[in-house]
């Protein structure tokens, strides 16, 4: 790092001053010399690399869309302030790449746009990141980097190492969503879901009646093949965002009394016990998303946030609902008897992308400080993702207040990294309780032991506790 230091030329001018002065006279005094100044710093011919997997979606082609062209502004002012650069570079979705250059003696990029349980657990375990309470000169209590709840699975040993990029025009992504076509919803004469949630019906009875009459209107339509309500990634994922809605936590206590599974009580039975008589009654199954998306053959698809969200140059003719020509919607999963309207189905989780900060790249950390705050600031003229799904993503204010509720609200799913294998066995149990291949009482107590045990090896911490401290 360069820096001119207009304070210590002050300093020594004045030292010369009065070298002179106690010469010439022992009575003149000439104190009054002013020693102040600003540092200013100069990062002239330094390059700072944004490694990722998703580069395209960070930063599109010139002229490509609006968020893009703030984005390469706020590059270019860069470039004006400190005289550095700064790159988004494809990348690998992992910690290899990353891993082999420091083996080699080599300087590595800055910052990794990667998973959690890929590039960020594999560095973190090879101690390779920094933690971003070890970076100066970035203010963490400002949600450019990201909400405190919305980090959760970026926290290792009570420590957070990832951030997002939250002031930019890429929405945060969770899991716990459920997205509608309001255009057929409405051809067949079916209330939108945000109507139940406004009249305080947006629960499990009522939810039940709601997909039946979805599968009626469509069978007098004439709808083939149809199925009101597709699971669009996995039954475990959704049982996990109905356990949520129904109230539990997955990791209960606090360290003075310890912590135990949140999931394995009659709440959480319950929410697998709902799901496994829809898919029972034929009104709720298992398909790839682009049966919803693309062939509009359901109302209803649960899956990612993202499938609502994103639209960027390369997606621009895949399954992502705003690629297509029909209105949408998103809300969260109705709730059950032990929880409320409150309640969120929405999570975080290990397989969702943070960015992570490389202590191998060669750039001194006050430097990479002073990048990230200037980088990851809202972009000029700007709301940040809020303003764009607001103002061209999303299609009604109901949608926007949902994936806002979620994300402020949002839970956090513990996974095979705090849970131990036993987590895995709960996921298989899971998906074969909900289609009936296993009893719901087994898929509990096949994981229970294992869970337990991982839990106390590995939970020292839940978001309340951190929050209080």
């Amino acid at each position: 790092m360069k820096r001119i230091i207009s304070a210590v030329m002050s300093f020594v001018l004045a030292s010369s001053l009065l070298f002179t002065a106690s010469c010439g006279s022992q009575e003149e005094e000439i104190f009054d010399v002013d020693y102040s100044g600003d540092y200013e710093v100069d990062l002239s011919g330094q390059t700072y690399k944004w490694g990722s997997s998703w580069h395209e979606q960070l930063i599109s082609s010139v002229d490509f869309s609006i968020a893009g062209d703030m984005t390469h502004k706020r590059l270019n002012d860069l470039k004006e302030k400190y005289g550095c650069t700064f790159e988004i570079v494809p990348w690998e979705d992992g910690g290899g790449r990353i891993l082999q250059e420091v083996a080699a003696g080599y300087n590595t990029i800055d910052f990794l746009d990667s998973h959690a349980s890929n590039g960020g657990t594999q560095l973190y375990k090879a101690n390779l990141l920094y933690a971003l309470d070890e970076i100066p000169n970035i203010d963490m209590s400002d949600n450019k980097y990201g909400s405190a709840r919305f980090l959760q699975y970026g926290i290792f040993d009570g420590r957070n190492y990832g951030f997002y990029q939250f002031a930019w025009e890429f929405p945060p992504e969770y899991q716990g969503v459920i997205h509608f076509n309001s255009e057929m919803l409405s051809s067949l004469g079916i209330s939108l879901p945000h109507e139940l949630m406004e009249n305080g019906n947006w629960d499990w009875a009522n939810f039940k009646e709601y997909l039946l009459s979805i599968q009626s209107a469509s069978a007098s339509a004439g709808y083939e093949d149809f199925v009101p309500f597709i699971c669009g990634s996995s039954y475990s994922a959704d049982a996990i965002a109905l356990m949520f809605a129904n109230g539990c936590k997955m990791v209960e206590g606090s360290s003075e009394q310890g912590y135990s599974f949140g999931f394995d009580n009659s709440a959480g039975i319950a929410a697998v016990e709902f799901m496994a008589d829809l898919y029972k009654e034929g009104l709720y199954v298992q398909k790839g998303h682009a049966e919803f998306v693309k062939n509009q053959k359901s109302a209803l698809m649960s899956h990612e946030s993202y499938f609502s969200t994103h639209y960027n140059e390369k997606s621009s003719s895949n399954d992502y609902l705003p690629a297509q020509d029909y209105a949408y919607g998103l809300i969260r999963f109705p709730h059950g008897p032990n929880g409320d309207e409150n309640s969120v189905s929405s999570y975080v989780h290990h397989g969702r992308r943070l960015n992570w900060v490389l202590n191998t790249s060669g750039h001194a950390v006050e430097d990479i400080g002073l990048v990230m705050e200037f980088v990851f600031a809202t972009l000029d003229g700007s709301d940040g993702w809020s303003g764009l799904l607001k103002d061209q993503i999303l299609y009604t204010k109901e949608d926007h207040f949902e994936y806002s509720y979620m994300l402020e609200n949002i839970n956090f799913n513990y996974g095979t990294m705090f849970l131990g294998k036993g987590y895995d066995t709960l996921v298989s149990g899971l998906n074969s309780a909900v289609t009936g291949r296993k009893s719901i009482a087994e898929a509990f107590s096949a994981a229970r032991a294992s869970i337990d045990e991982g839990i106390k090896e590995n939970v020292t911490w839940v978001y309340e506790e951190l929050v209080e401290e």
